[in-house]
C-alpha cells in the first residue's frame, strides 16, 4: 500500500482503463489509479461525495486523466464543473483523454485551464510512451517532494 495521492482516471472503456493502467505499471508510477467511469462519478470523486465522502479511502487525486467522450456526463461538462467551483484545488494538474483529433472540444477545454490533451494512440508502445512522459512530468515531482 502507498500514501502517494492517486491518479484519478475517468473513463468508460474498460480497455482503455487497462492498458492505461498496465502503462502506469511498466513506467513503474507508485501512484495508484482509481476509476471513475462517468463525469457524474468524477465530480462526485473531486468533491468527495456521495460513495466517495471518505477522503482516507478515496483520496485527493495528484493527476487528473479526462476523458471526453463518457456517458451520463462528457468531460467538457465535468471542465466547466471544476471551473464553477474554486474550492477544488487549482493545482490539480488535468489532461484531457480523446480517442480522435476534437479541435472543437480540445480549444474549449483548454480555455478552462487543463495542462494537456493527448490524443489515445492506436498502438500500446505509443501508449505507454505518453503514460511515461506524464508520470515523469507529473508524479516523479510528487514523490521527490
Amino acid at each position: 500500500m502507498t500514501n502517494l495521492s492517486p491518479i484519478l482516471l475517468a473513463e468508460d472503456n474498460p480497455n482503455d482503463v487497462v492498458l492505461i493502467r498496465r502503462a502506469f505499471e511498466e513506467s513503474k508510477a507508485l501512484n495508484p489509479v482509481q476509476v471513475v467511469e462517468n463525469g457524474a462519478e468524477a465530480i462526485h470523486y473531486l468533491a468527495g461525495e456521495g460513495s466517495f465522502a471518505d477522503r482516507s479511502t478515496y483520496p485527493f487525486p495528484v493527476l487528473f486523466l479526462l476523458d471526453l467522450k463518457m456517458p451520463v456526463m462528457d468531460g467538457l461538462a465535468v471542465l466547466r464543473w471544476l471551473h464553477a467551483h474554486p474550492e477544488i484545488p487549482r493545482k490539480l494538474p488535468v489532461v484531457v483523454l480523446s480517442s480522435a483529433e476534437l479541435p472543437d472540444e480540445t480549444q474549449i477545454a483548454y480555455a478552462m485551464d487543463i495542462q494537456a490533451c493527448i490524443v489515445k494512440p492506436l498502438g500500446y508502445a505509443e501508449l505507454r510512451e505518453r503514460i511515461r512522459i506524464l508520470k515523469e512530468y507529473w508524479l516523479d515531482y510528487e514523490a521527490r517532494t
